[in-house]
Parts: C-alpha cells; structure tokens; sequence
C-alpha cells in the first residue's frame, strides 16, 4: 500500500499525525526519513500526543536518542532519533530489539537499522518538493507505505 500528500504545512502535519495515531500499538513501527528540517519531530509528536490523550511536552529525541511515552492501554511508545549513532550495535543498546516487539516505536533516521526494522513496518517519507530548498514552508511531499494490513483501512487525509 502506497499514499503520497503534496504541500503538507504545520496543520496538516497535525492532521496526518493524527490519523496516525489510531495505527498505534504493541508492535507497531513507524520508521520516518527526511531532510533535516523535512517535518519528522512535529510528525513524530502529532502522533505521541493523539495517541496518549495530549501528553505535555514531547521534546525531541536527538540528544537522549530515546523518549518514551505510556499509552493507556499498557505499553510504551519510543520516540527514537538515530542520527547520532554510528553502528547498528549502538542502536540495539538502547534495548531496541525489545522495543520493536514490545512497544510502538517511533524511529527517525532509521537507515543505520534498516536491516532489523519488520517488513511490515510503516516508512514515511518526508521530502521537499523542491528538492533545492529547506524551508518549513508548506511545500511538503509525503510518501507513506507498508504491508502492514493494519493500514488496510488508511483513508489519508
């Protein structure tokens, strides 16, 4: 299953994550890549925060590498930023392996694992549409796709 969004802004970000949310359980994966600056972290908090009824703040993974969030139904969401790792043996100290089966992870720059991220993962993408730019302007092109039947009911935005 494939979903492409073009000029995607702050709200609609929301919107996406969101609908996200309701796909947020044990098992679950959802690997984001992009740009720096592409919308991974406002993506990545807009489904924490529907999915755990408007927890307060969610700061960005980047310098923790994880932040982890309960969901009410009994497991965790991680929030994983990897773009300061260098090796795969890295990622899994952080009990990543666990995570994976255990938990709804959350991973941004997820290309260090690709190899040990399930098939049936959800990879979005998150680009510019002009590929020369890097503004947050509202000029977003998101691709999402999975095998996962759990999104067999997607409707987009």
């Amino acid at each position: 299953m494939k979903w492409t969004f073009a000029s995607l802004d702050e709200e609609a970000l929301a919107n996406l994550g969101r609908k996200l949310s309701t796909y947020v359980k044990a098992g679950v994966v959802f690997s984001l890549s992009g740009k720096l600056g592409s919308g991974k972290t406002t993506l990545a908090r807009a489904i924490i925060r529907n999915a755990c009824n408007g927890v307060g703040d969610i700061p960005s993974p980047t310098f923790n590498l994880v932040q982890s969030y309960e969901v009410f139904t009994g497991f965790e969401i991680w929030h994983l930023d990897l773009y300061r790792l260098n090796s795969i043996e890295e990622a899994m100290m952080l009990g990543l392996e666990e995570a994976l089966i255990e938990h709804c992870c959350i991973i941004e720059w997820p290309g260090l694992i690709k190899q040990i991220i399930p098939h049936h993962s959800i990879h979005i993408q998150l680009d510019f549409q002009d590929i020369n730019s890097s503004s947050l302007s509202d000029q977003r092109i998101i691709t999402i796709k999975t095998s996962d039947p759990i999104m067999a009911s997607f409707d987009g935005l």
